[in-house]
C-alpha cells in the first residue's frame, strides 16, 4: 500500500510541471517606454517602481503611461467615547495610456482598492499593519494595470 501512494506521489508531482508565470516579462506583448508621474506622491512613486520591470525592447506595442493616484485613509467606525474603531484605507488609481510612436492617446484605466482594518493600541503595529496593506495593495493595482495592458 506504501509502495502504491508512494508511487502515485511520485507520478503526480513529475506530471504537473506545466507551471508558467502568468506575468513573466518574456512573454510580453508590449513594452512600456516612458511612465510619468503626475502628483509625486509616495503611491505613485511605488507603482511605477513596480511597473518599470516591464520596460522590454523588442516588443510590437510600445506605451507612455501618465500615473496619478490617491490615497485616503478614513476612520469608518467609533466606539461610545468616540474614539476610532475601524479605519480604511482607499487607493484610487487613473492611468492615462498612449500609444508612444504617435503620441496617440488610447485608453483610461481606472483602479480602486480599498480595506478595512481594525483600530490597534499598540501605534508601532498598526503603522507597520498599515504599511503592509498598502505594499499589498499596490501590489494588487500593478498587477491589474499590466494585466489590461496586455489585454490592449
Amino acid at each position: 500500500m506504501k509502495k502504491l501512494l508512494s508511487c502515485f506521489c511520485f507520478l503526480f508531482i513529475f506530471s504537473c510541471s506545466g507551471y508558467k508565470p502568468i506575468f513573466s516579462t518574456k512573454d510580453m506583448n508590449f513594452n512600456i517606454n516612458r511612465i510619468e508621474n503626475i502628483n509625486s506622491n509616495n503611491t505613485t512613486n511605488r507603482i511605477i517602481r513596480s511597473i518599470r520591470s516591464y520596460k522590454l525592447d523588442n516588443s510590437k506595442k510600445n506605451y507612455s503611461l501618465k500615473i496619478n493616484s490617491t490615497n485616503k485613509n478614513e476612520i469608518t467606525s467609533r466606539d461610545s467615547k468616540g474614539d476610532p474603531q475601524t479605519y480604511r484605507i482607499i487607493i484610487d488609481v487613473t492611468v492615462d495610456v498612449f500609444e508612444d510612436d504617435q503620441n496617440l492617446f488610447l485608453n483610461t484605466i481606472n483602479i480602486t482598492k480599498e480595506f478595512t482594518y481594525s483600530y490597534q493600541i499598540n501605534q508601532f503595529n498598526l503603522s507597520q499593519y498599515k504599511k503592509n496593506i498598502i505594499e499589498n495593495l499596490i501590489f494588487k493595482i500593478s498587477e491589474e494595470i499590466i494585466l489590461k495592458l496586455q489585454l490592449m
